[in-house]
């Protein structure tokens, strides 16, 4: 019996292992915050959101943002796909500000992204993997130019803040758009019907009061394997059919 508690134990530990402790990481924000990008490195545009009193618009600059990520707390630098130098995340929160040169400490949530956000995501994934053997999961977080950022961020608030897939109606909307913007984006949406969702594998967000959530890449190894979560539970469903001595 004591055989069939410690197993027991062990299993609880790696199935909750993810969740027990908080993993942290310091964020200071570029200054330009859209670095990294030829110019023009976002669009300026007007957008209309849901908010507790109906609705409200802003003037808002969309696009990728970049980083520099230090004291890492429960998370290793290999998290971040393109070093801690360079952390690129878009915007997952209209609902609080962050501007250039901010810093701010922000809470590791590992597959945090939203459904309707993991499906944008992979439609945008096989857009731009088009004419390769795989498709690249992190590919949207190295768009090809500012405007795809741009498009890339607007199809995110609209994954978060609609029901639907049209920037231009429903209860997230966005005006004064670069053409080519929209026409990144008509291309994502398009690719929705046959694109498979993102794995939230490759996915985390940052969460913190008083600043902007974000939504960044995040490798596999970041989180407990699904062959580590089985093996645990087999273990465990073994020693719960093994007959005990009299």
């Amino acid at each position: 019996m004591k055989t069939l508690h410690r197993i027991a134990l062990a299993a609880a530990f790696v199935l909750g292992s993810s969740s027990a402790s908080a993993a942290s990481v310091h964020v200071k924000f570029d200054n330009p915050i859209f670095s990294g990008l030829a110019a023009p490195s976002y669009d300026a545009v007007t957008i209309t959101y849901p908010t507790l009193s109906g609705g409200a618009s802003a003037s808002v600059a969309a696009g990728r943002f970049q980083g520099t990520a230090s004291n890492l707390v429960g998370v290793d630098p290999a998290v971040f796909i393109d070093g801690v130098d360079d952390l690129f995340m878009y915007c997952y929160d209209l609902y609080e500000t962050v501007h250039a040169g901010q810093e701010a400490d922000f809470t590791v949530v590992f597959g945090g992204a939203a459904a309707r956000t993991l499906e944008f995501l992979g439609a945008v994934n096989s857009v731009l993997s088009a004419g390769l053997d795989e498709v690249d999961p992190y590919a949207w977080l190295h768009p090809a130019d500012g405007l795809m950022g741009a498009a890339i961020q607007l199809g995110i608030w609209e994954s978060r803040y609609d029901s639907g897939w049209n920037i231009g109606s429903g209860a997230f909307r966005a005006s004064g758009l670069e053409a080519q913007t929209v026409a990144y984006l008509d291309s994502f949406f398009a690719a929705l019907p046959g694109a498979a969702p993102l794995d939230s594998r490759y996915v985390m967000t940052l969460e913190a009061s008083g600043v902007q959530d974000m939504i960044t890449g995040d490798p596999p190894a970041g989180v407990p394997e699904p062959g580590t979560l089985a093996l645990a539970a087999a273990a465990l469903a073994a020693a719960l059919r093994r007959p005990r001595k009299a």
